[in-house]
């Protein structure tokens, strides 16, 4: 594919995400083709620059894994936005902008002046995406999110976990991604309108509300049966359908009875392989490929609300089954036969094992010059002609200054040495080498 052919080529975002939600959307808008150029400051970074290292590496403000993938594509600059030149030279960026992003508190951006009134005066037609915790308007506007919290607020916390016990949540913060993906899919969607008007659009999303559509069926319970969400024995853990109070049961799409998770051969943490049964025929098949013992041809077990009302015996008795298998073997052996299942892996197992993940290509190589050859998770997307890639690993601080002050602005070299020198492309009390000795967050 040619760079021209891009589906965003020619697109320029100005970028002044950090953490997760923003830099997701970023992270895509780049693979599409976008120039994006990141905005920070050293003495004030992108968090995630701090998280997660490679086992071995002294942690730096140049070498962090967690931030090398989440912003892949992107090009980098360092810039004191709260100085009185750092912010006129905001301005002539934005002057050459088609989107500026951000993922900042409510109200920040205007406190900065950057309202988009004034926004669309300094770059007409221009595209503002916000995300924040609840959005920019409402009695809440103010209050701050991280994913787990926003899980919270959303009603998809209340939704996980085992029967009888508190709720789980995620140990990722989910919601950030899906606020991400949602910020991308805005801008295309905005990118499109202005194509079509040439009018610009202020994009206010809201982390917690890119949640809520995500428990629709519990929406669609209460509004249509006028019953709310109840977690103490519903869901019944990994089954789709309680054995008692069938009709009270929240709904979670189609039934499935047996479904679980069951244990295979190995017994660590992952060898588990989920079944999911929801059709008589294929309860049959199941009970074929059992080689037809004695206990499944019981007649209890023929009709689905039979299997329902004695889930236990029958997940207790698949358990000692499965556990003959290797995860892998069981899951091809089941989905061979037509029976849903499928084995539980690690990340290890998804980048270096599986055969759809490396038939579709998703994950990439990429060479950063401190950390070397690192493989990325791309993009779940493929397209005939314009499918988007990974262009670049992360930036190093401040990398990309000469390109974008110098091409883009026109700021000759010696003008971008004294802009250095002045404490506006970078702090006059901190050397430019890799910093190291700076705590995790994680």
């Amino acid at each position: 594919m040619k760079v021209q052919d891009e589906v965003l080529n020619g697109v320029r975002v100005l970028d002044f995400t950090w953490s997760v939600s923003g830099a997701t959307t970023a992270r895509t808008l780049a693979a599409f083709g976008a120039e994006v150029i990141k905005v920070e400051w050293p003495k004030a970074p992108d968090y995630m620059r701090f998280s997660m290292y490679a086992e071995g590496d002294e942690p730096g403000l140049d070498n962090g894994a967690f931030f090398n993938n989440l912003s892949a594509g992107k090009k980098g600059i360092s810039l004191n936005s709260k100085s009185e030149r750092g912010m006129e030279l905001v301005h002539e960026l934005l002057a050459k902008s088609d989107i500026v992003l951000e993922n900042f508190s409510a109200e920040v951006f205007e406190k900065w002046g950057l309202t988009y009134e004034e926004l669309e005066k300094i770059s007409p037609g221009i595209i503002y995406m916000s995300i924040s915790g609840l959005g920019h308007t409402g009695r809440n506007k103010m209050y701050g999110t991280w994913g787990p919290t926003a899980q919270a607020l959303s009603g998809m916390t209340f939704t996980s976990g085992l029967p009888d016990t508190q709720p789980a949540g995620w140990g990722y913060s989910y919601l950030d991604n899906i606020a991400g993906y949602t910020g991308a899919l805005t801008v295309l969607a905005a990118l499109r309108h202005k194509r079509k008007t040439g009018k610009g659009q202020y994009i206010d999303i809201s982390q917690v509300e890119s949640g809520i559509h995500l428990a629709g069926a519990n929406l669609l319970d209460f509004t249509v049966n006028g019953r709310s969400s109840r977690r103490p024995g519903f869901p019944p853990g990994n089954r789709s359908i309680s054995s008692t109070k069938h009709s009270e049961n929240t709904y979670r799409g189609r039934e499935a009875c047996p479904h679980n998770s069951y244990r295979c051969i190995g017994g660590g943490e992952n060898d588990w392989c989920t079944i999911a049964i929801f059709t008589d025929e294929e309860w049959e098949s199941l009970v074929r490929v059992m080689g037809s013992p004695n206990w499944a041809i019981q007649e209890k077990f023929k009709t689905k609300e039979g299997r329902i009302a004695n889930q236990d015996e029958i997940d207790a008795r698949l358990e000692r089954f499965a556990q003959k298998y290797n995860k892998f073997e069981l899951m091809e052996l089941l989905q061979s036969n037509g029976i849903p299942a499928g084995a539980v892996q690690t990340n290890e197992e998804i980048m270096d094992h599986d055969p759809q993940v490396k038939e579709r290509g998703l994950i990439e190589t990429l060479e950063h010059p401190l950390l070397g050859a690192r493989r990325f998770e791309g993009l779940p997307i493929n397209m005939s002609k314009t499918s988007p890639y990974l262009h670049k690993a992360g930036p190093l601080m401040g990398e990309d200054n000469d390109y974008v002050f110098g091409e883009i602005l026109g700021y000759s070299p010696e003008e971008i040495e004294q802009l250095t020198n002045d404490g506006v492309l970078w702090p006059d009390d901190m050397p430019k080498e890799s910093i190291t000795g700076i705590r995790p967050l994680w």
